[in-house]
């Protein structure tokens, strides 16, 4: 018989993976792609304590709490798409024979490990700092598949279709030899798949161990849970015989069977389906005797997880990357941490980020990528830009469509093509023409601003490139085409980049005087993608004389 809690997971996981599959450009308008994520319980209430703004996104995952109060962790035995995959891996492997399966009393010391987590992460969000990307159960899971799977599965397709068509006759799919399926590549993808390994290795010894000992949203549904309306219940007709306790997947029920721990139950239904004697019954009313509402830590236990997140709170804080000026000084920035188009400023953008790889996801270049250490720890899988790889698309604003908090605004293709991400500035000791003399037109040619223009410069046979700062959007389209072997000649930095929480970047650029307009040639940009009144172009360039030598201006740069 198929159970009632495969089908709905089937159909949820069904639902998730299309959506993420959706999370692209050109993306769907009014298709929620980001649903999942809001309504993880966790994002629903960490993200606005750590931001200090309450916003609309939080709603589904208020509701998903609600729904704990009348259900329990429903959610998480039929909804959740990380305790889906869990099951589905625990069925396709199985899971280790070790004897008698742990009891809820057996378990209980480990199982308050998720409540200490918790509390780690809501400390932090007092101070701040947002952890939420350690622990919340959709934005991991969704980093997985997104991230590792995504890119592991367009890789497989590309090698079985080049398989398929070595061995089918020349001629006979003439139609099908030139698709190509692109390639997607990722930094962190083998730290995450490690990571996602030992969880596949923990759920084969104890199923779905991160829900029952580790995952703080679950203890946050389990706080919700305690005295669930929908409760489970036990006849007198029950043998005792244990059956119910030793298959519980979260070790829920004690060893007593008539006992079970509420919060703990994910509503499986699976005690009631193996019951011999039909003894095990799930309603709305009553509550049977000697039930246990909630495995708490203790208090030591409890302080001791505050004080690790307020102290790991101080400690980025404090950090050379922070973002939050203390002084009158400018906070050290790594020049290369350039962040997507429509960015909050860094300290919103940190505080609102969830680290889930959606932004990454629907990025069609590819160039956006989870970072390391370049943003310090509070900023571990945050996206950046990474102009060497790919630049960012003109007509794209993915980006913003897809963000579940608003870490990256969802702003119009017009305002996108507005916001500075940085400014291009060129290497001459790296550049072909400036170091070697040697003839090369790409930059000049490839920027869809015409922010590059290559100029006669005395002792020179070529002409060398220059940057005009104020046409200088920061796509990086220079830095991607650059033919340099190794690091470009002409890189994007942050200088000069505008990132605004509220407000208009056309009105702003029009403020700070840039000039960022379409670029007329043929194959160009599409029309209405920019709205700067379009100025005459093609005058004949000055040559660069002595005087600009002694310009103050760091080499490559000319705001004439």
């Amino acid at each position: 018989m198929i159970r009632f809690q495969r089908v709905a997971q089937t159909i949820s996981l069904v639902i998730f993976l299309c959506l993420l599959y959706f999370a692209a450009y050109p993306v769907v308008e009014g298709l929620r792609v980001d649903l999942f994520l809001q309504m993880d319980p966790l994002v629903g209430v960490i993200t606005p304590l750590t931001s200090r703004i309450l916003e609309w996104y939080v709603v589904p995952a208020l509701l998903v709490l609600v729904s704990a109060l009348l259900l329990g962790r429903v959610f998480c035995g039929h909804v959740c798409p990380m305790g889906t995959t869990l099951d589905l891996w625990t069925g396709l492997v199985g899971r280790k024979k070790i004897g008698k399966q742990a009891s809820s009393e057996s378990s209980s010391a480990y199982r308050t490990w998720k409540y200490l987590f918790l509390a780690v992460i809501a400390a932090a969000a007092v101070g701040g700092v947002s952890l939420i990307h350690l622990g919340s159960p959709l934005s991991l899971i969704t980093r997985f598949y997104g991230i590792v799977i995504h890119p592991l599965a367009l890789l497989a397709g590309d090698l079985g279709f080049q398989q398929l068509l070595a061995v089918i006759p020349s001629g006979s799919l003439a139609s099908l030899e030139y698709v190509q399926i692109p390639h997607r590549v990722f930094s962190t993808n083998a730290f995450i798949a490690a990571a996602f390994a030992l969880l596949f290795y923990l759920a084969f010894i104890t199923p779905r161990f991160w829900c029952r000992n580790l995952c703080p949203a679950g203890a946050l549904m389990a706080l919700f849970s305690f005295r669930p309306l929908l409760r489970r219940r036990v006849s007198e007709s029950c043998t005792g015989c244990g059956r119910c306790a030793r298959e519980c997947p979260t070790g829920a029920i004690r060893e007593d069977p008539t006992v079970a721990v509420h919060s703990e139950c994910i509503v499986c239904l699976r005690c009631m389906e193996l019951c011999p004697t039909s003894a095990i019954s799930f309603g709305l009313q009553g509550a049977m005797t000697g039930d246990v509402a909630i495995a708490e830590p203790g208090r030591r236990a409890l302080l001791l997880g505050v004080g690790t997140g307020l102290v790991s709170a101080g400690l980025m804080h404090t950090g050379i990357h922070q973002p939050r000026l203390q002084s009158a000084e400018r906070s050290y920035v790594d020049p290369e941490l350039i962040r997507p188009p429509g960015s909050m400023p860094e300290a919103e953008f940190l505080s609102r980020c969830i680290r889930c790889g959606e932004c990454m996801k629907a990025c069609p270049s590819n160039t956006l990528q989870p970072v390391w250490l370049k943003a310090g720890l509070e900023g571990v899988f945050s996206p950046i830009l990474v102009p060497r790889i790919a630049a960012c698309v003109v007509a794209c604003n993915a980006c913003g469509k897809v963000c579940p908090t608003g870490a990256i605004r969802n702003i119009p293709l017009q305002e996108k093509n507005h916001a500075k991400l940085g400014t291009a500035w060129v290497v001459r000791q790296n550049c072909l023409v400036w170091e070697q003399d040697k003839k090369c037109l790409v930059c000049d040619e490839i920027c869809p601003y015409g922010a590059v223009a290559c100029k006669p410069v005395p002792g020179l046979k070529n002409a060398a490139p220059f940057v005009d700062e104020n046409k200088c959007l920061g796509c990086g389209w220079c830095e991607t085409r650059c033919p340099v072997q190794g690091a470009a000649a002409i890189r994007v930095n942050i200088i000069g980049e505008v990132r605004l929480a509220s407000g208009s970047y056309i009105q702003k650029a029009e403020e700070y005087g840039f000039k960022f307009r379409e670029k007329k040639k043929e194959g160009g940009l599409s029309p209405g993608v920019f709205d700067f009144t379009e100025e005459s172009r093609g005058k004949a360039e000055s040559p660069v004389g002595a005087e600009d030598s002694q310009s103050e201006l760091p080499p490559g740069f000319d705001l004439k």
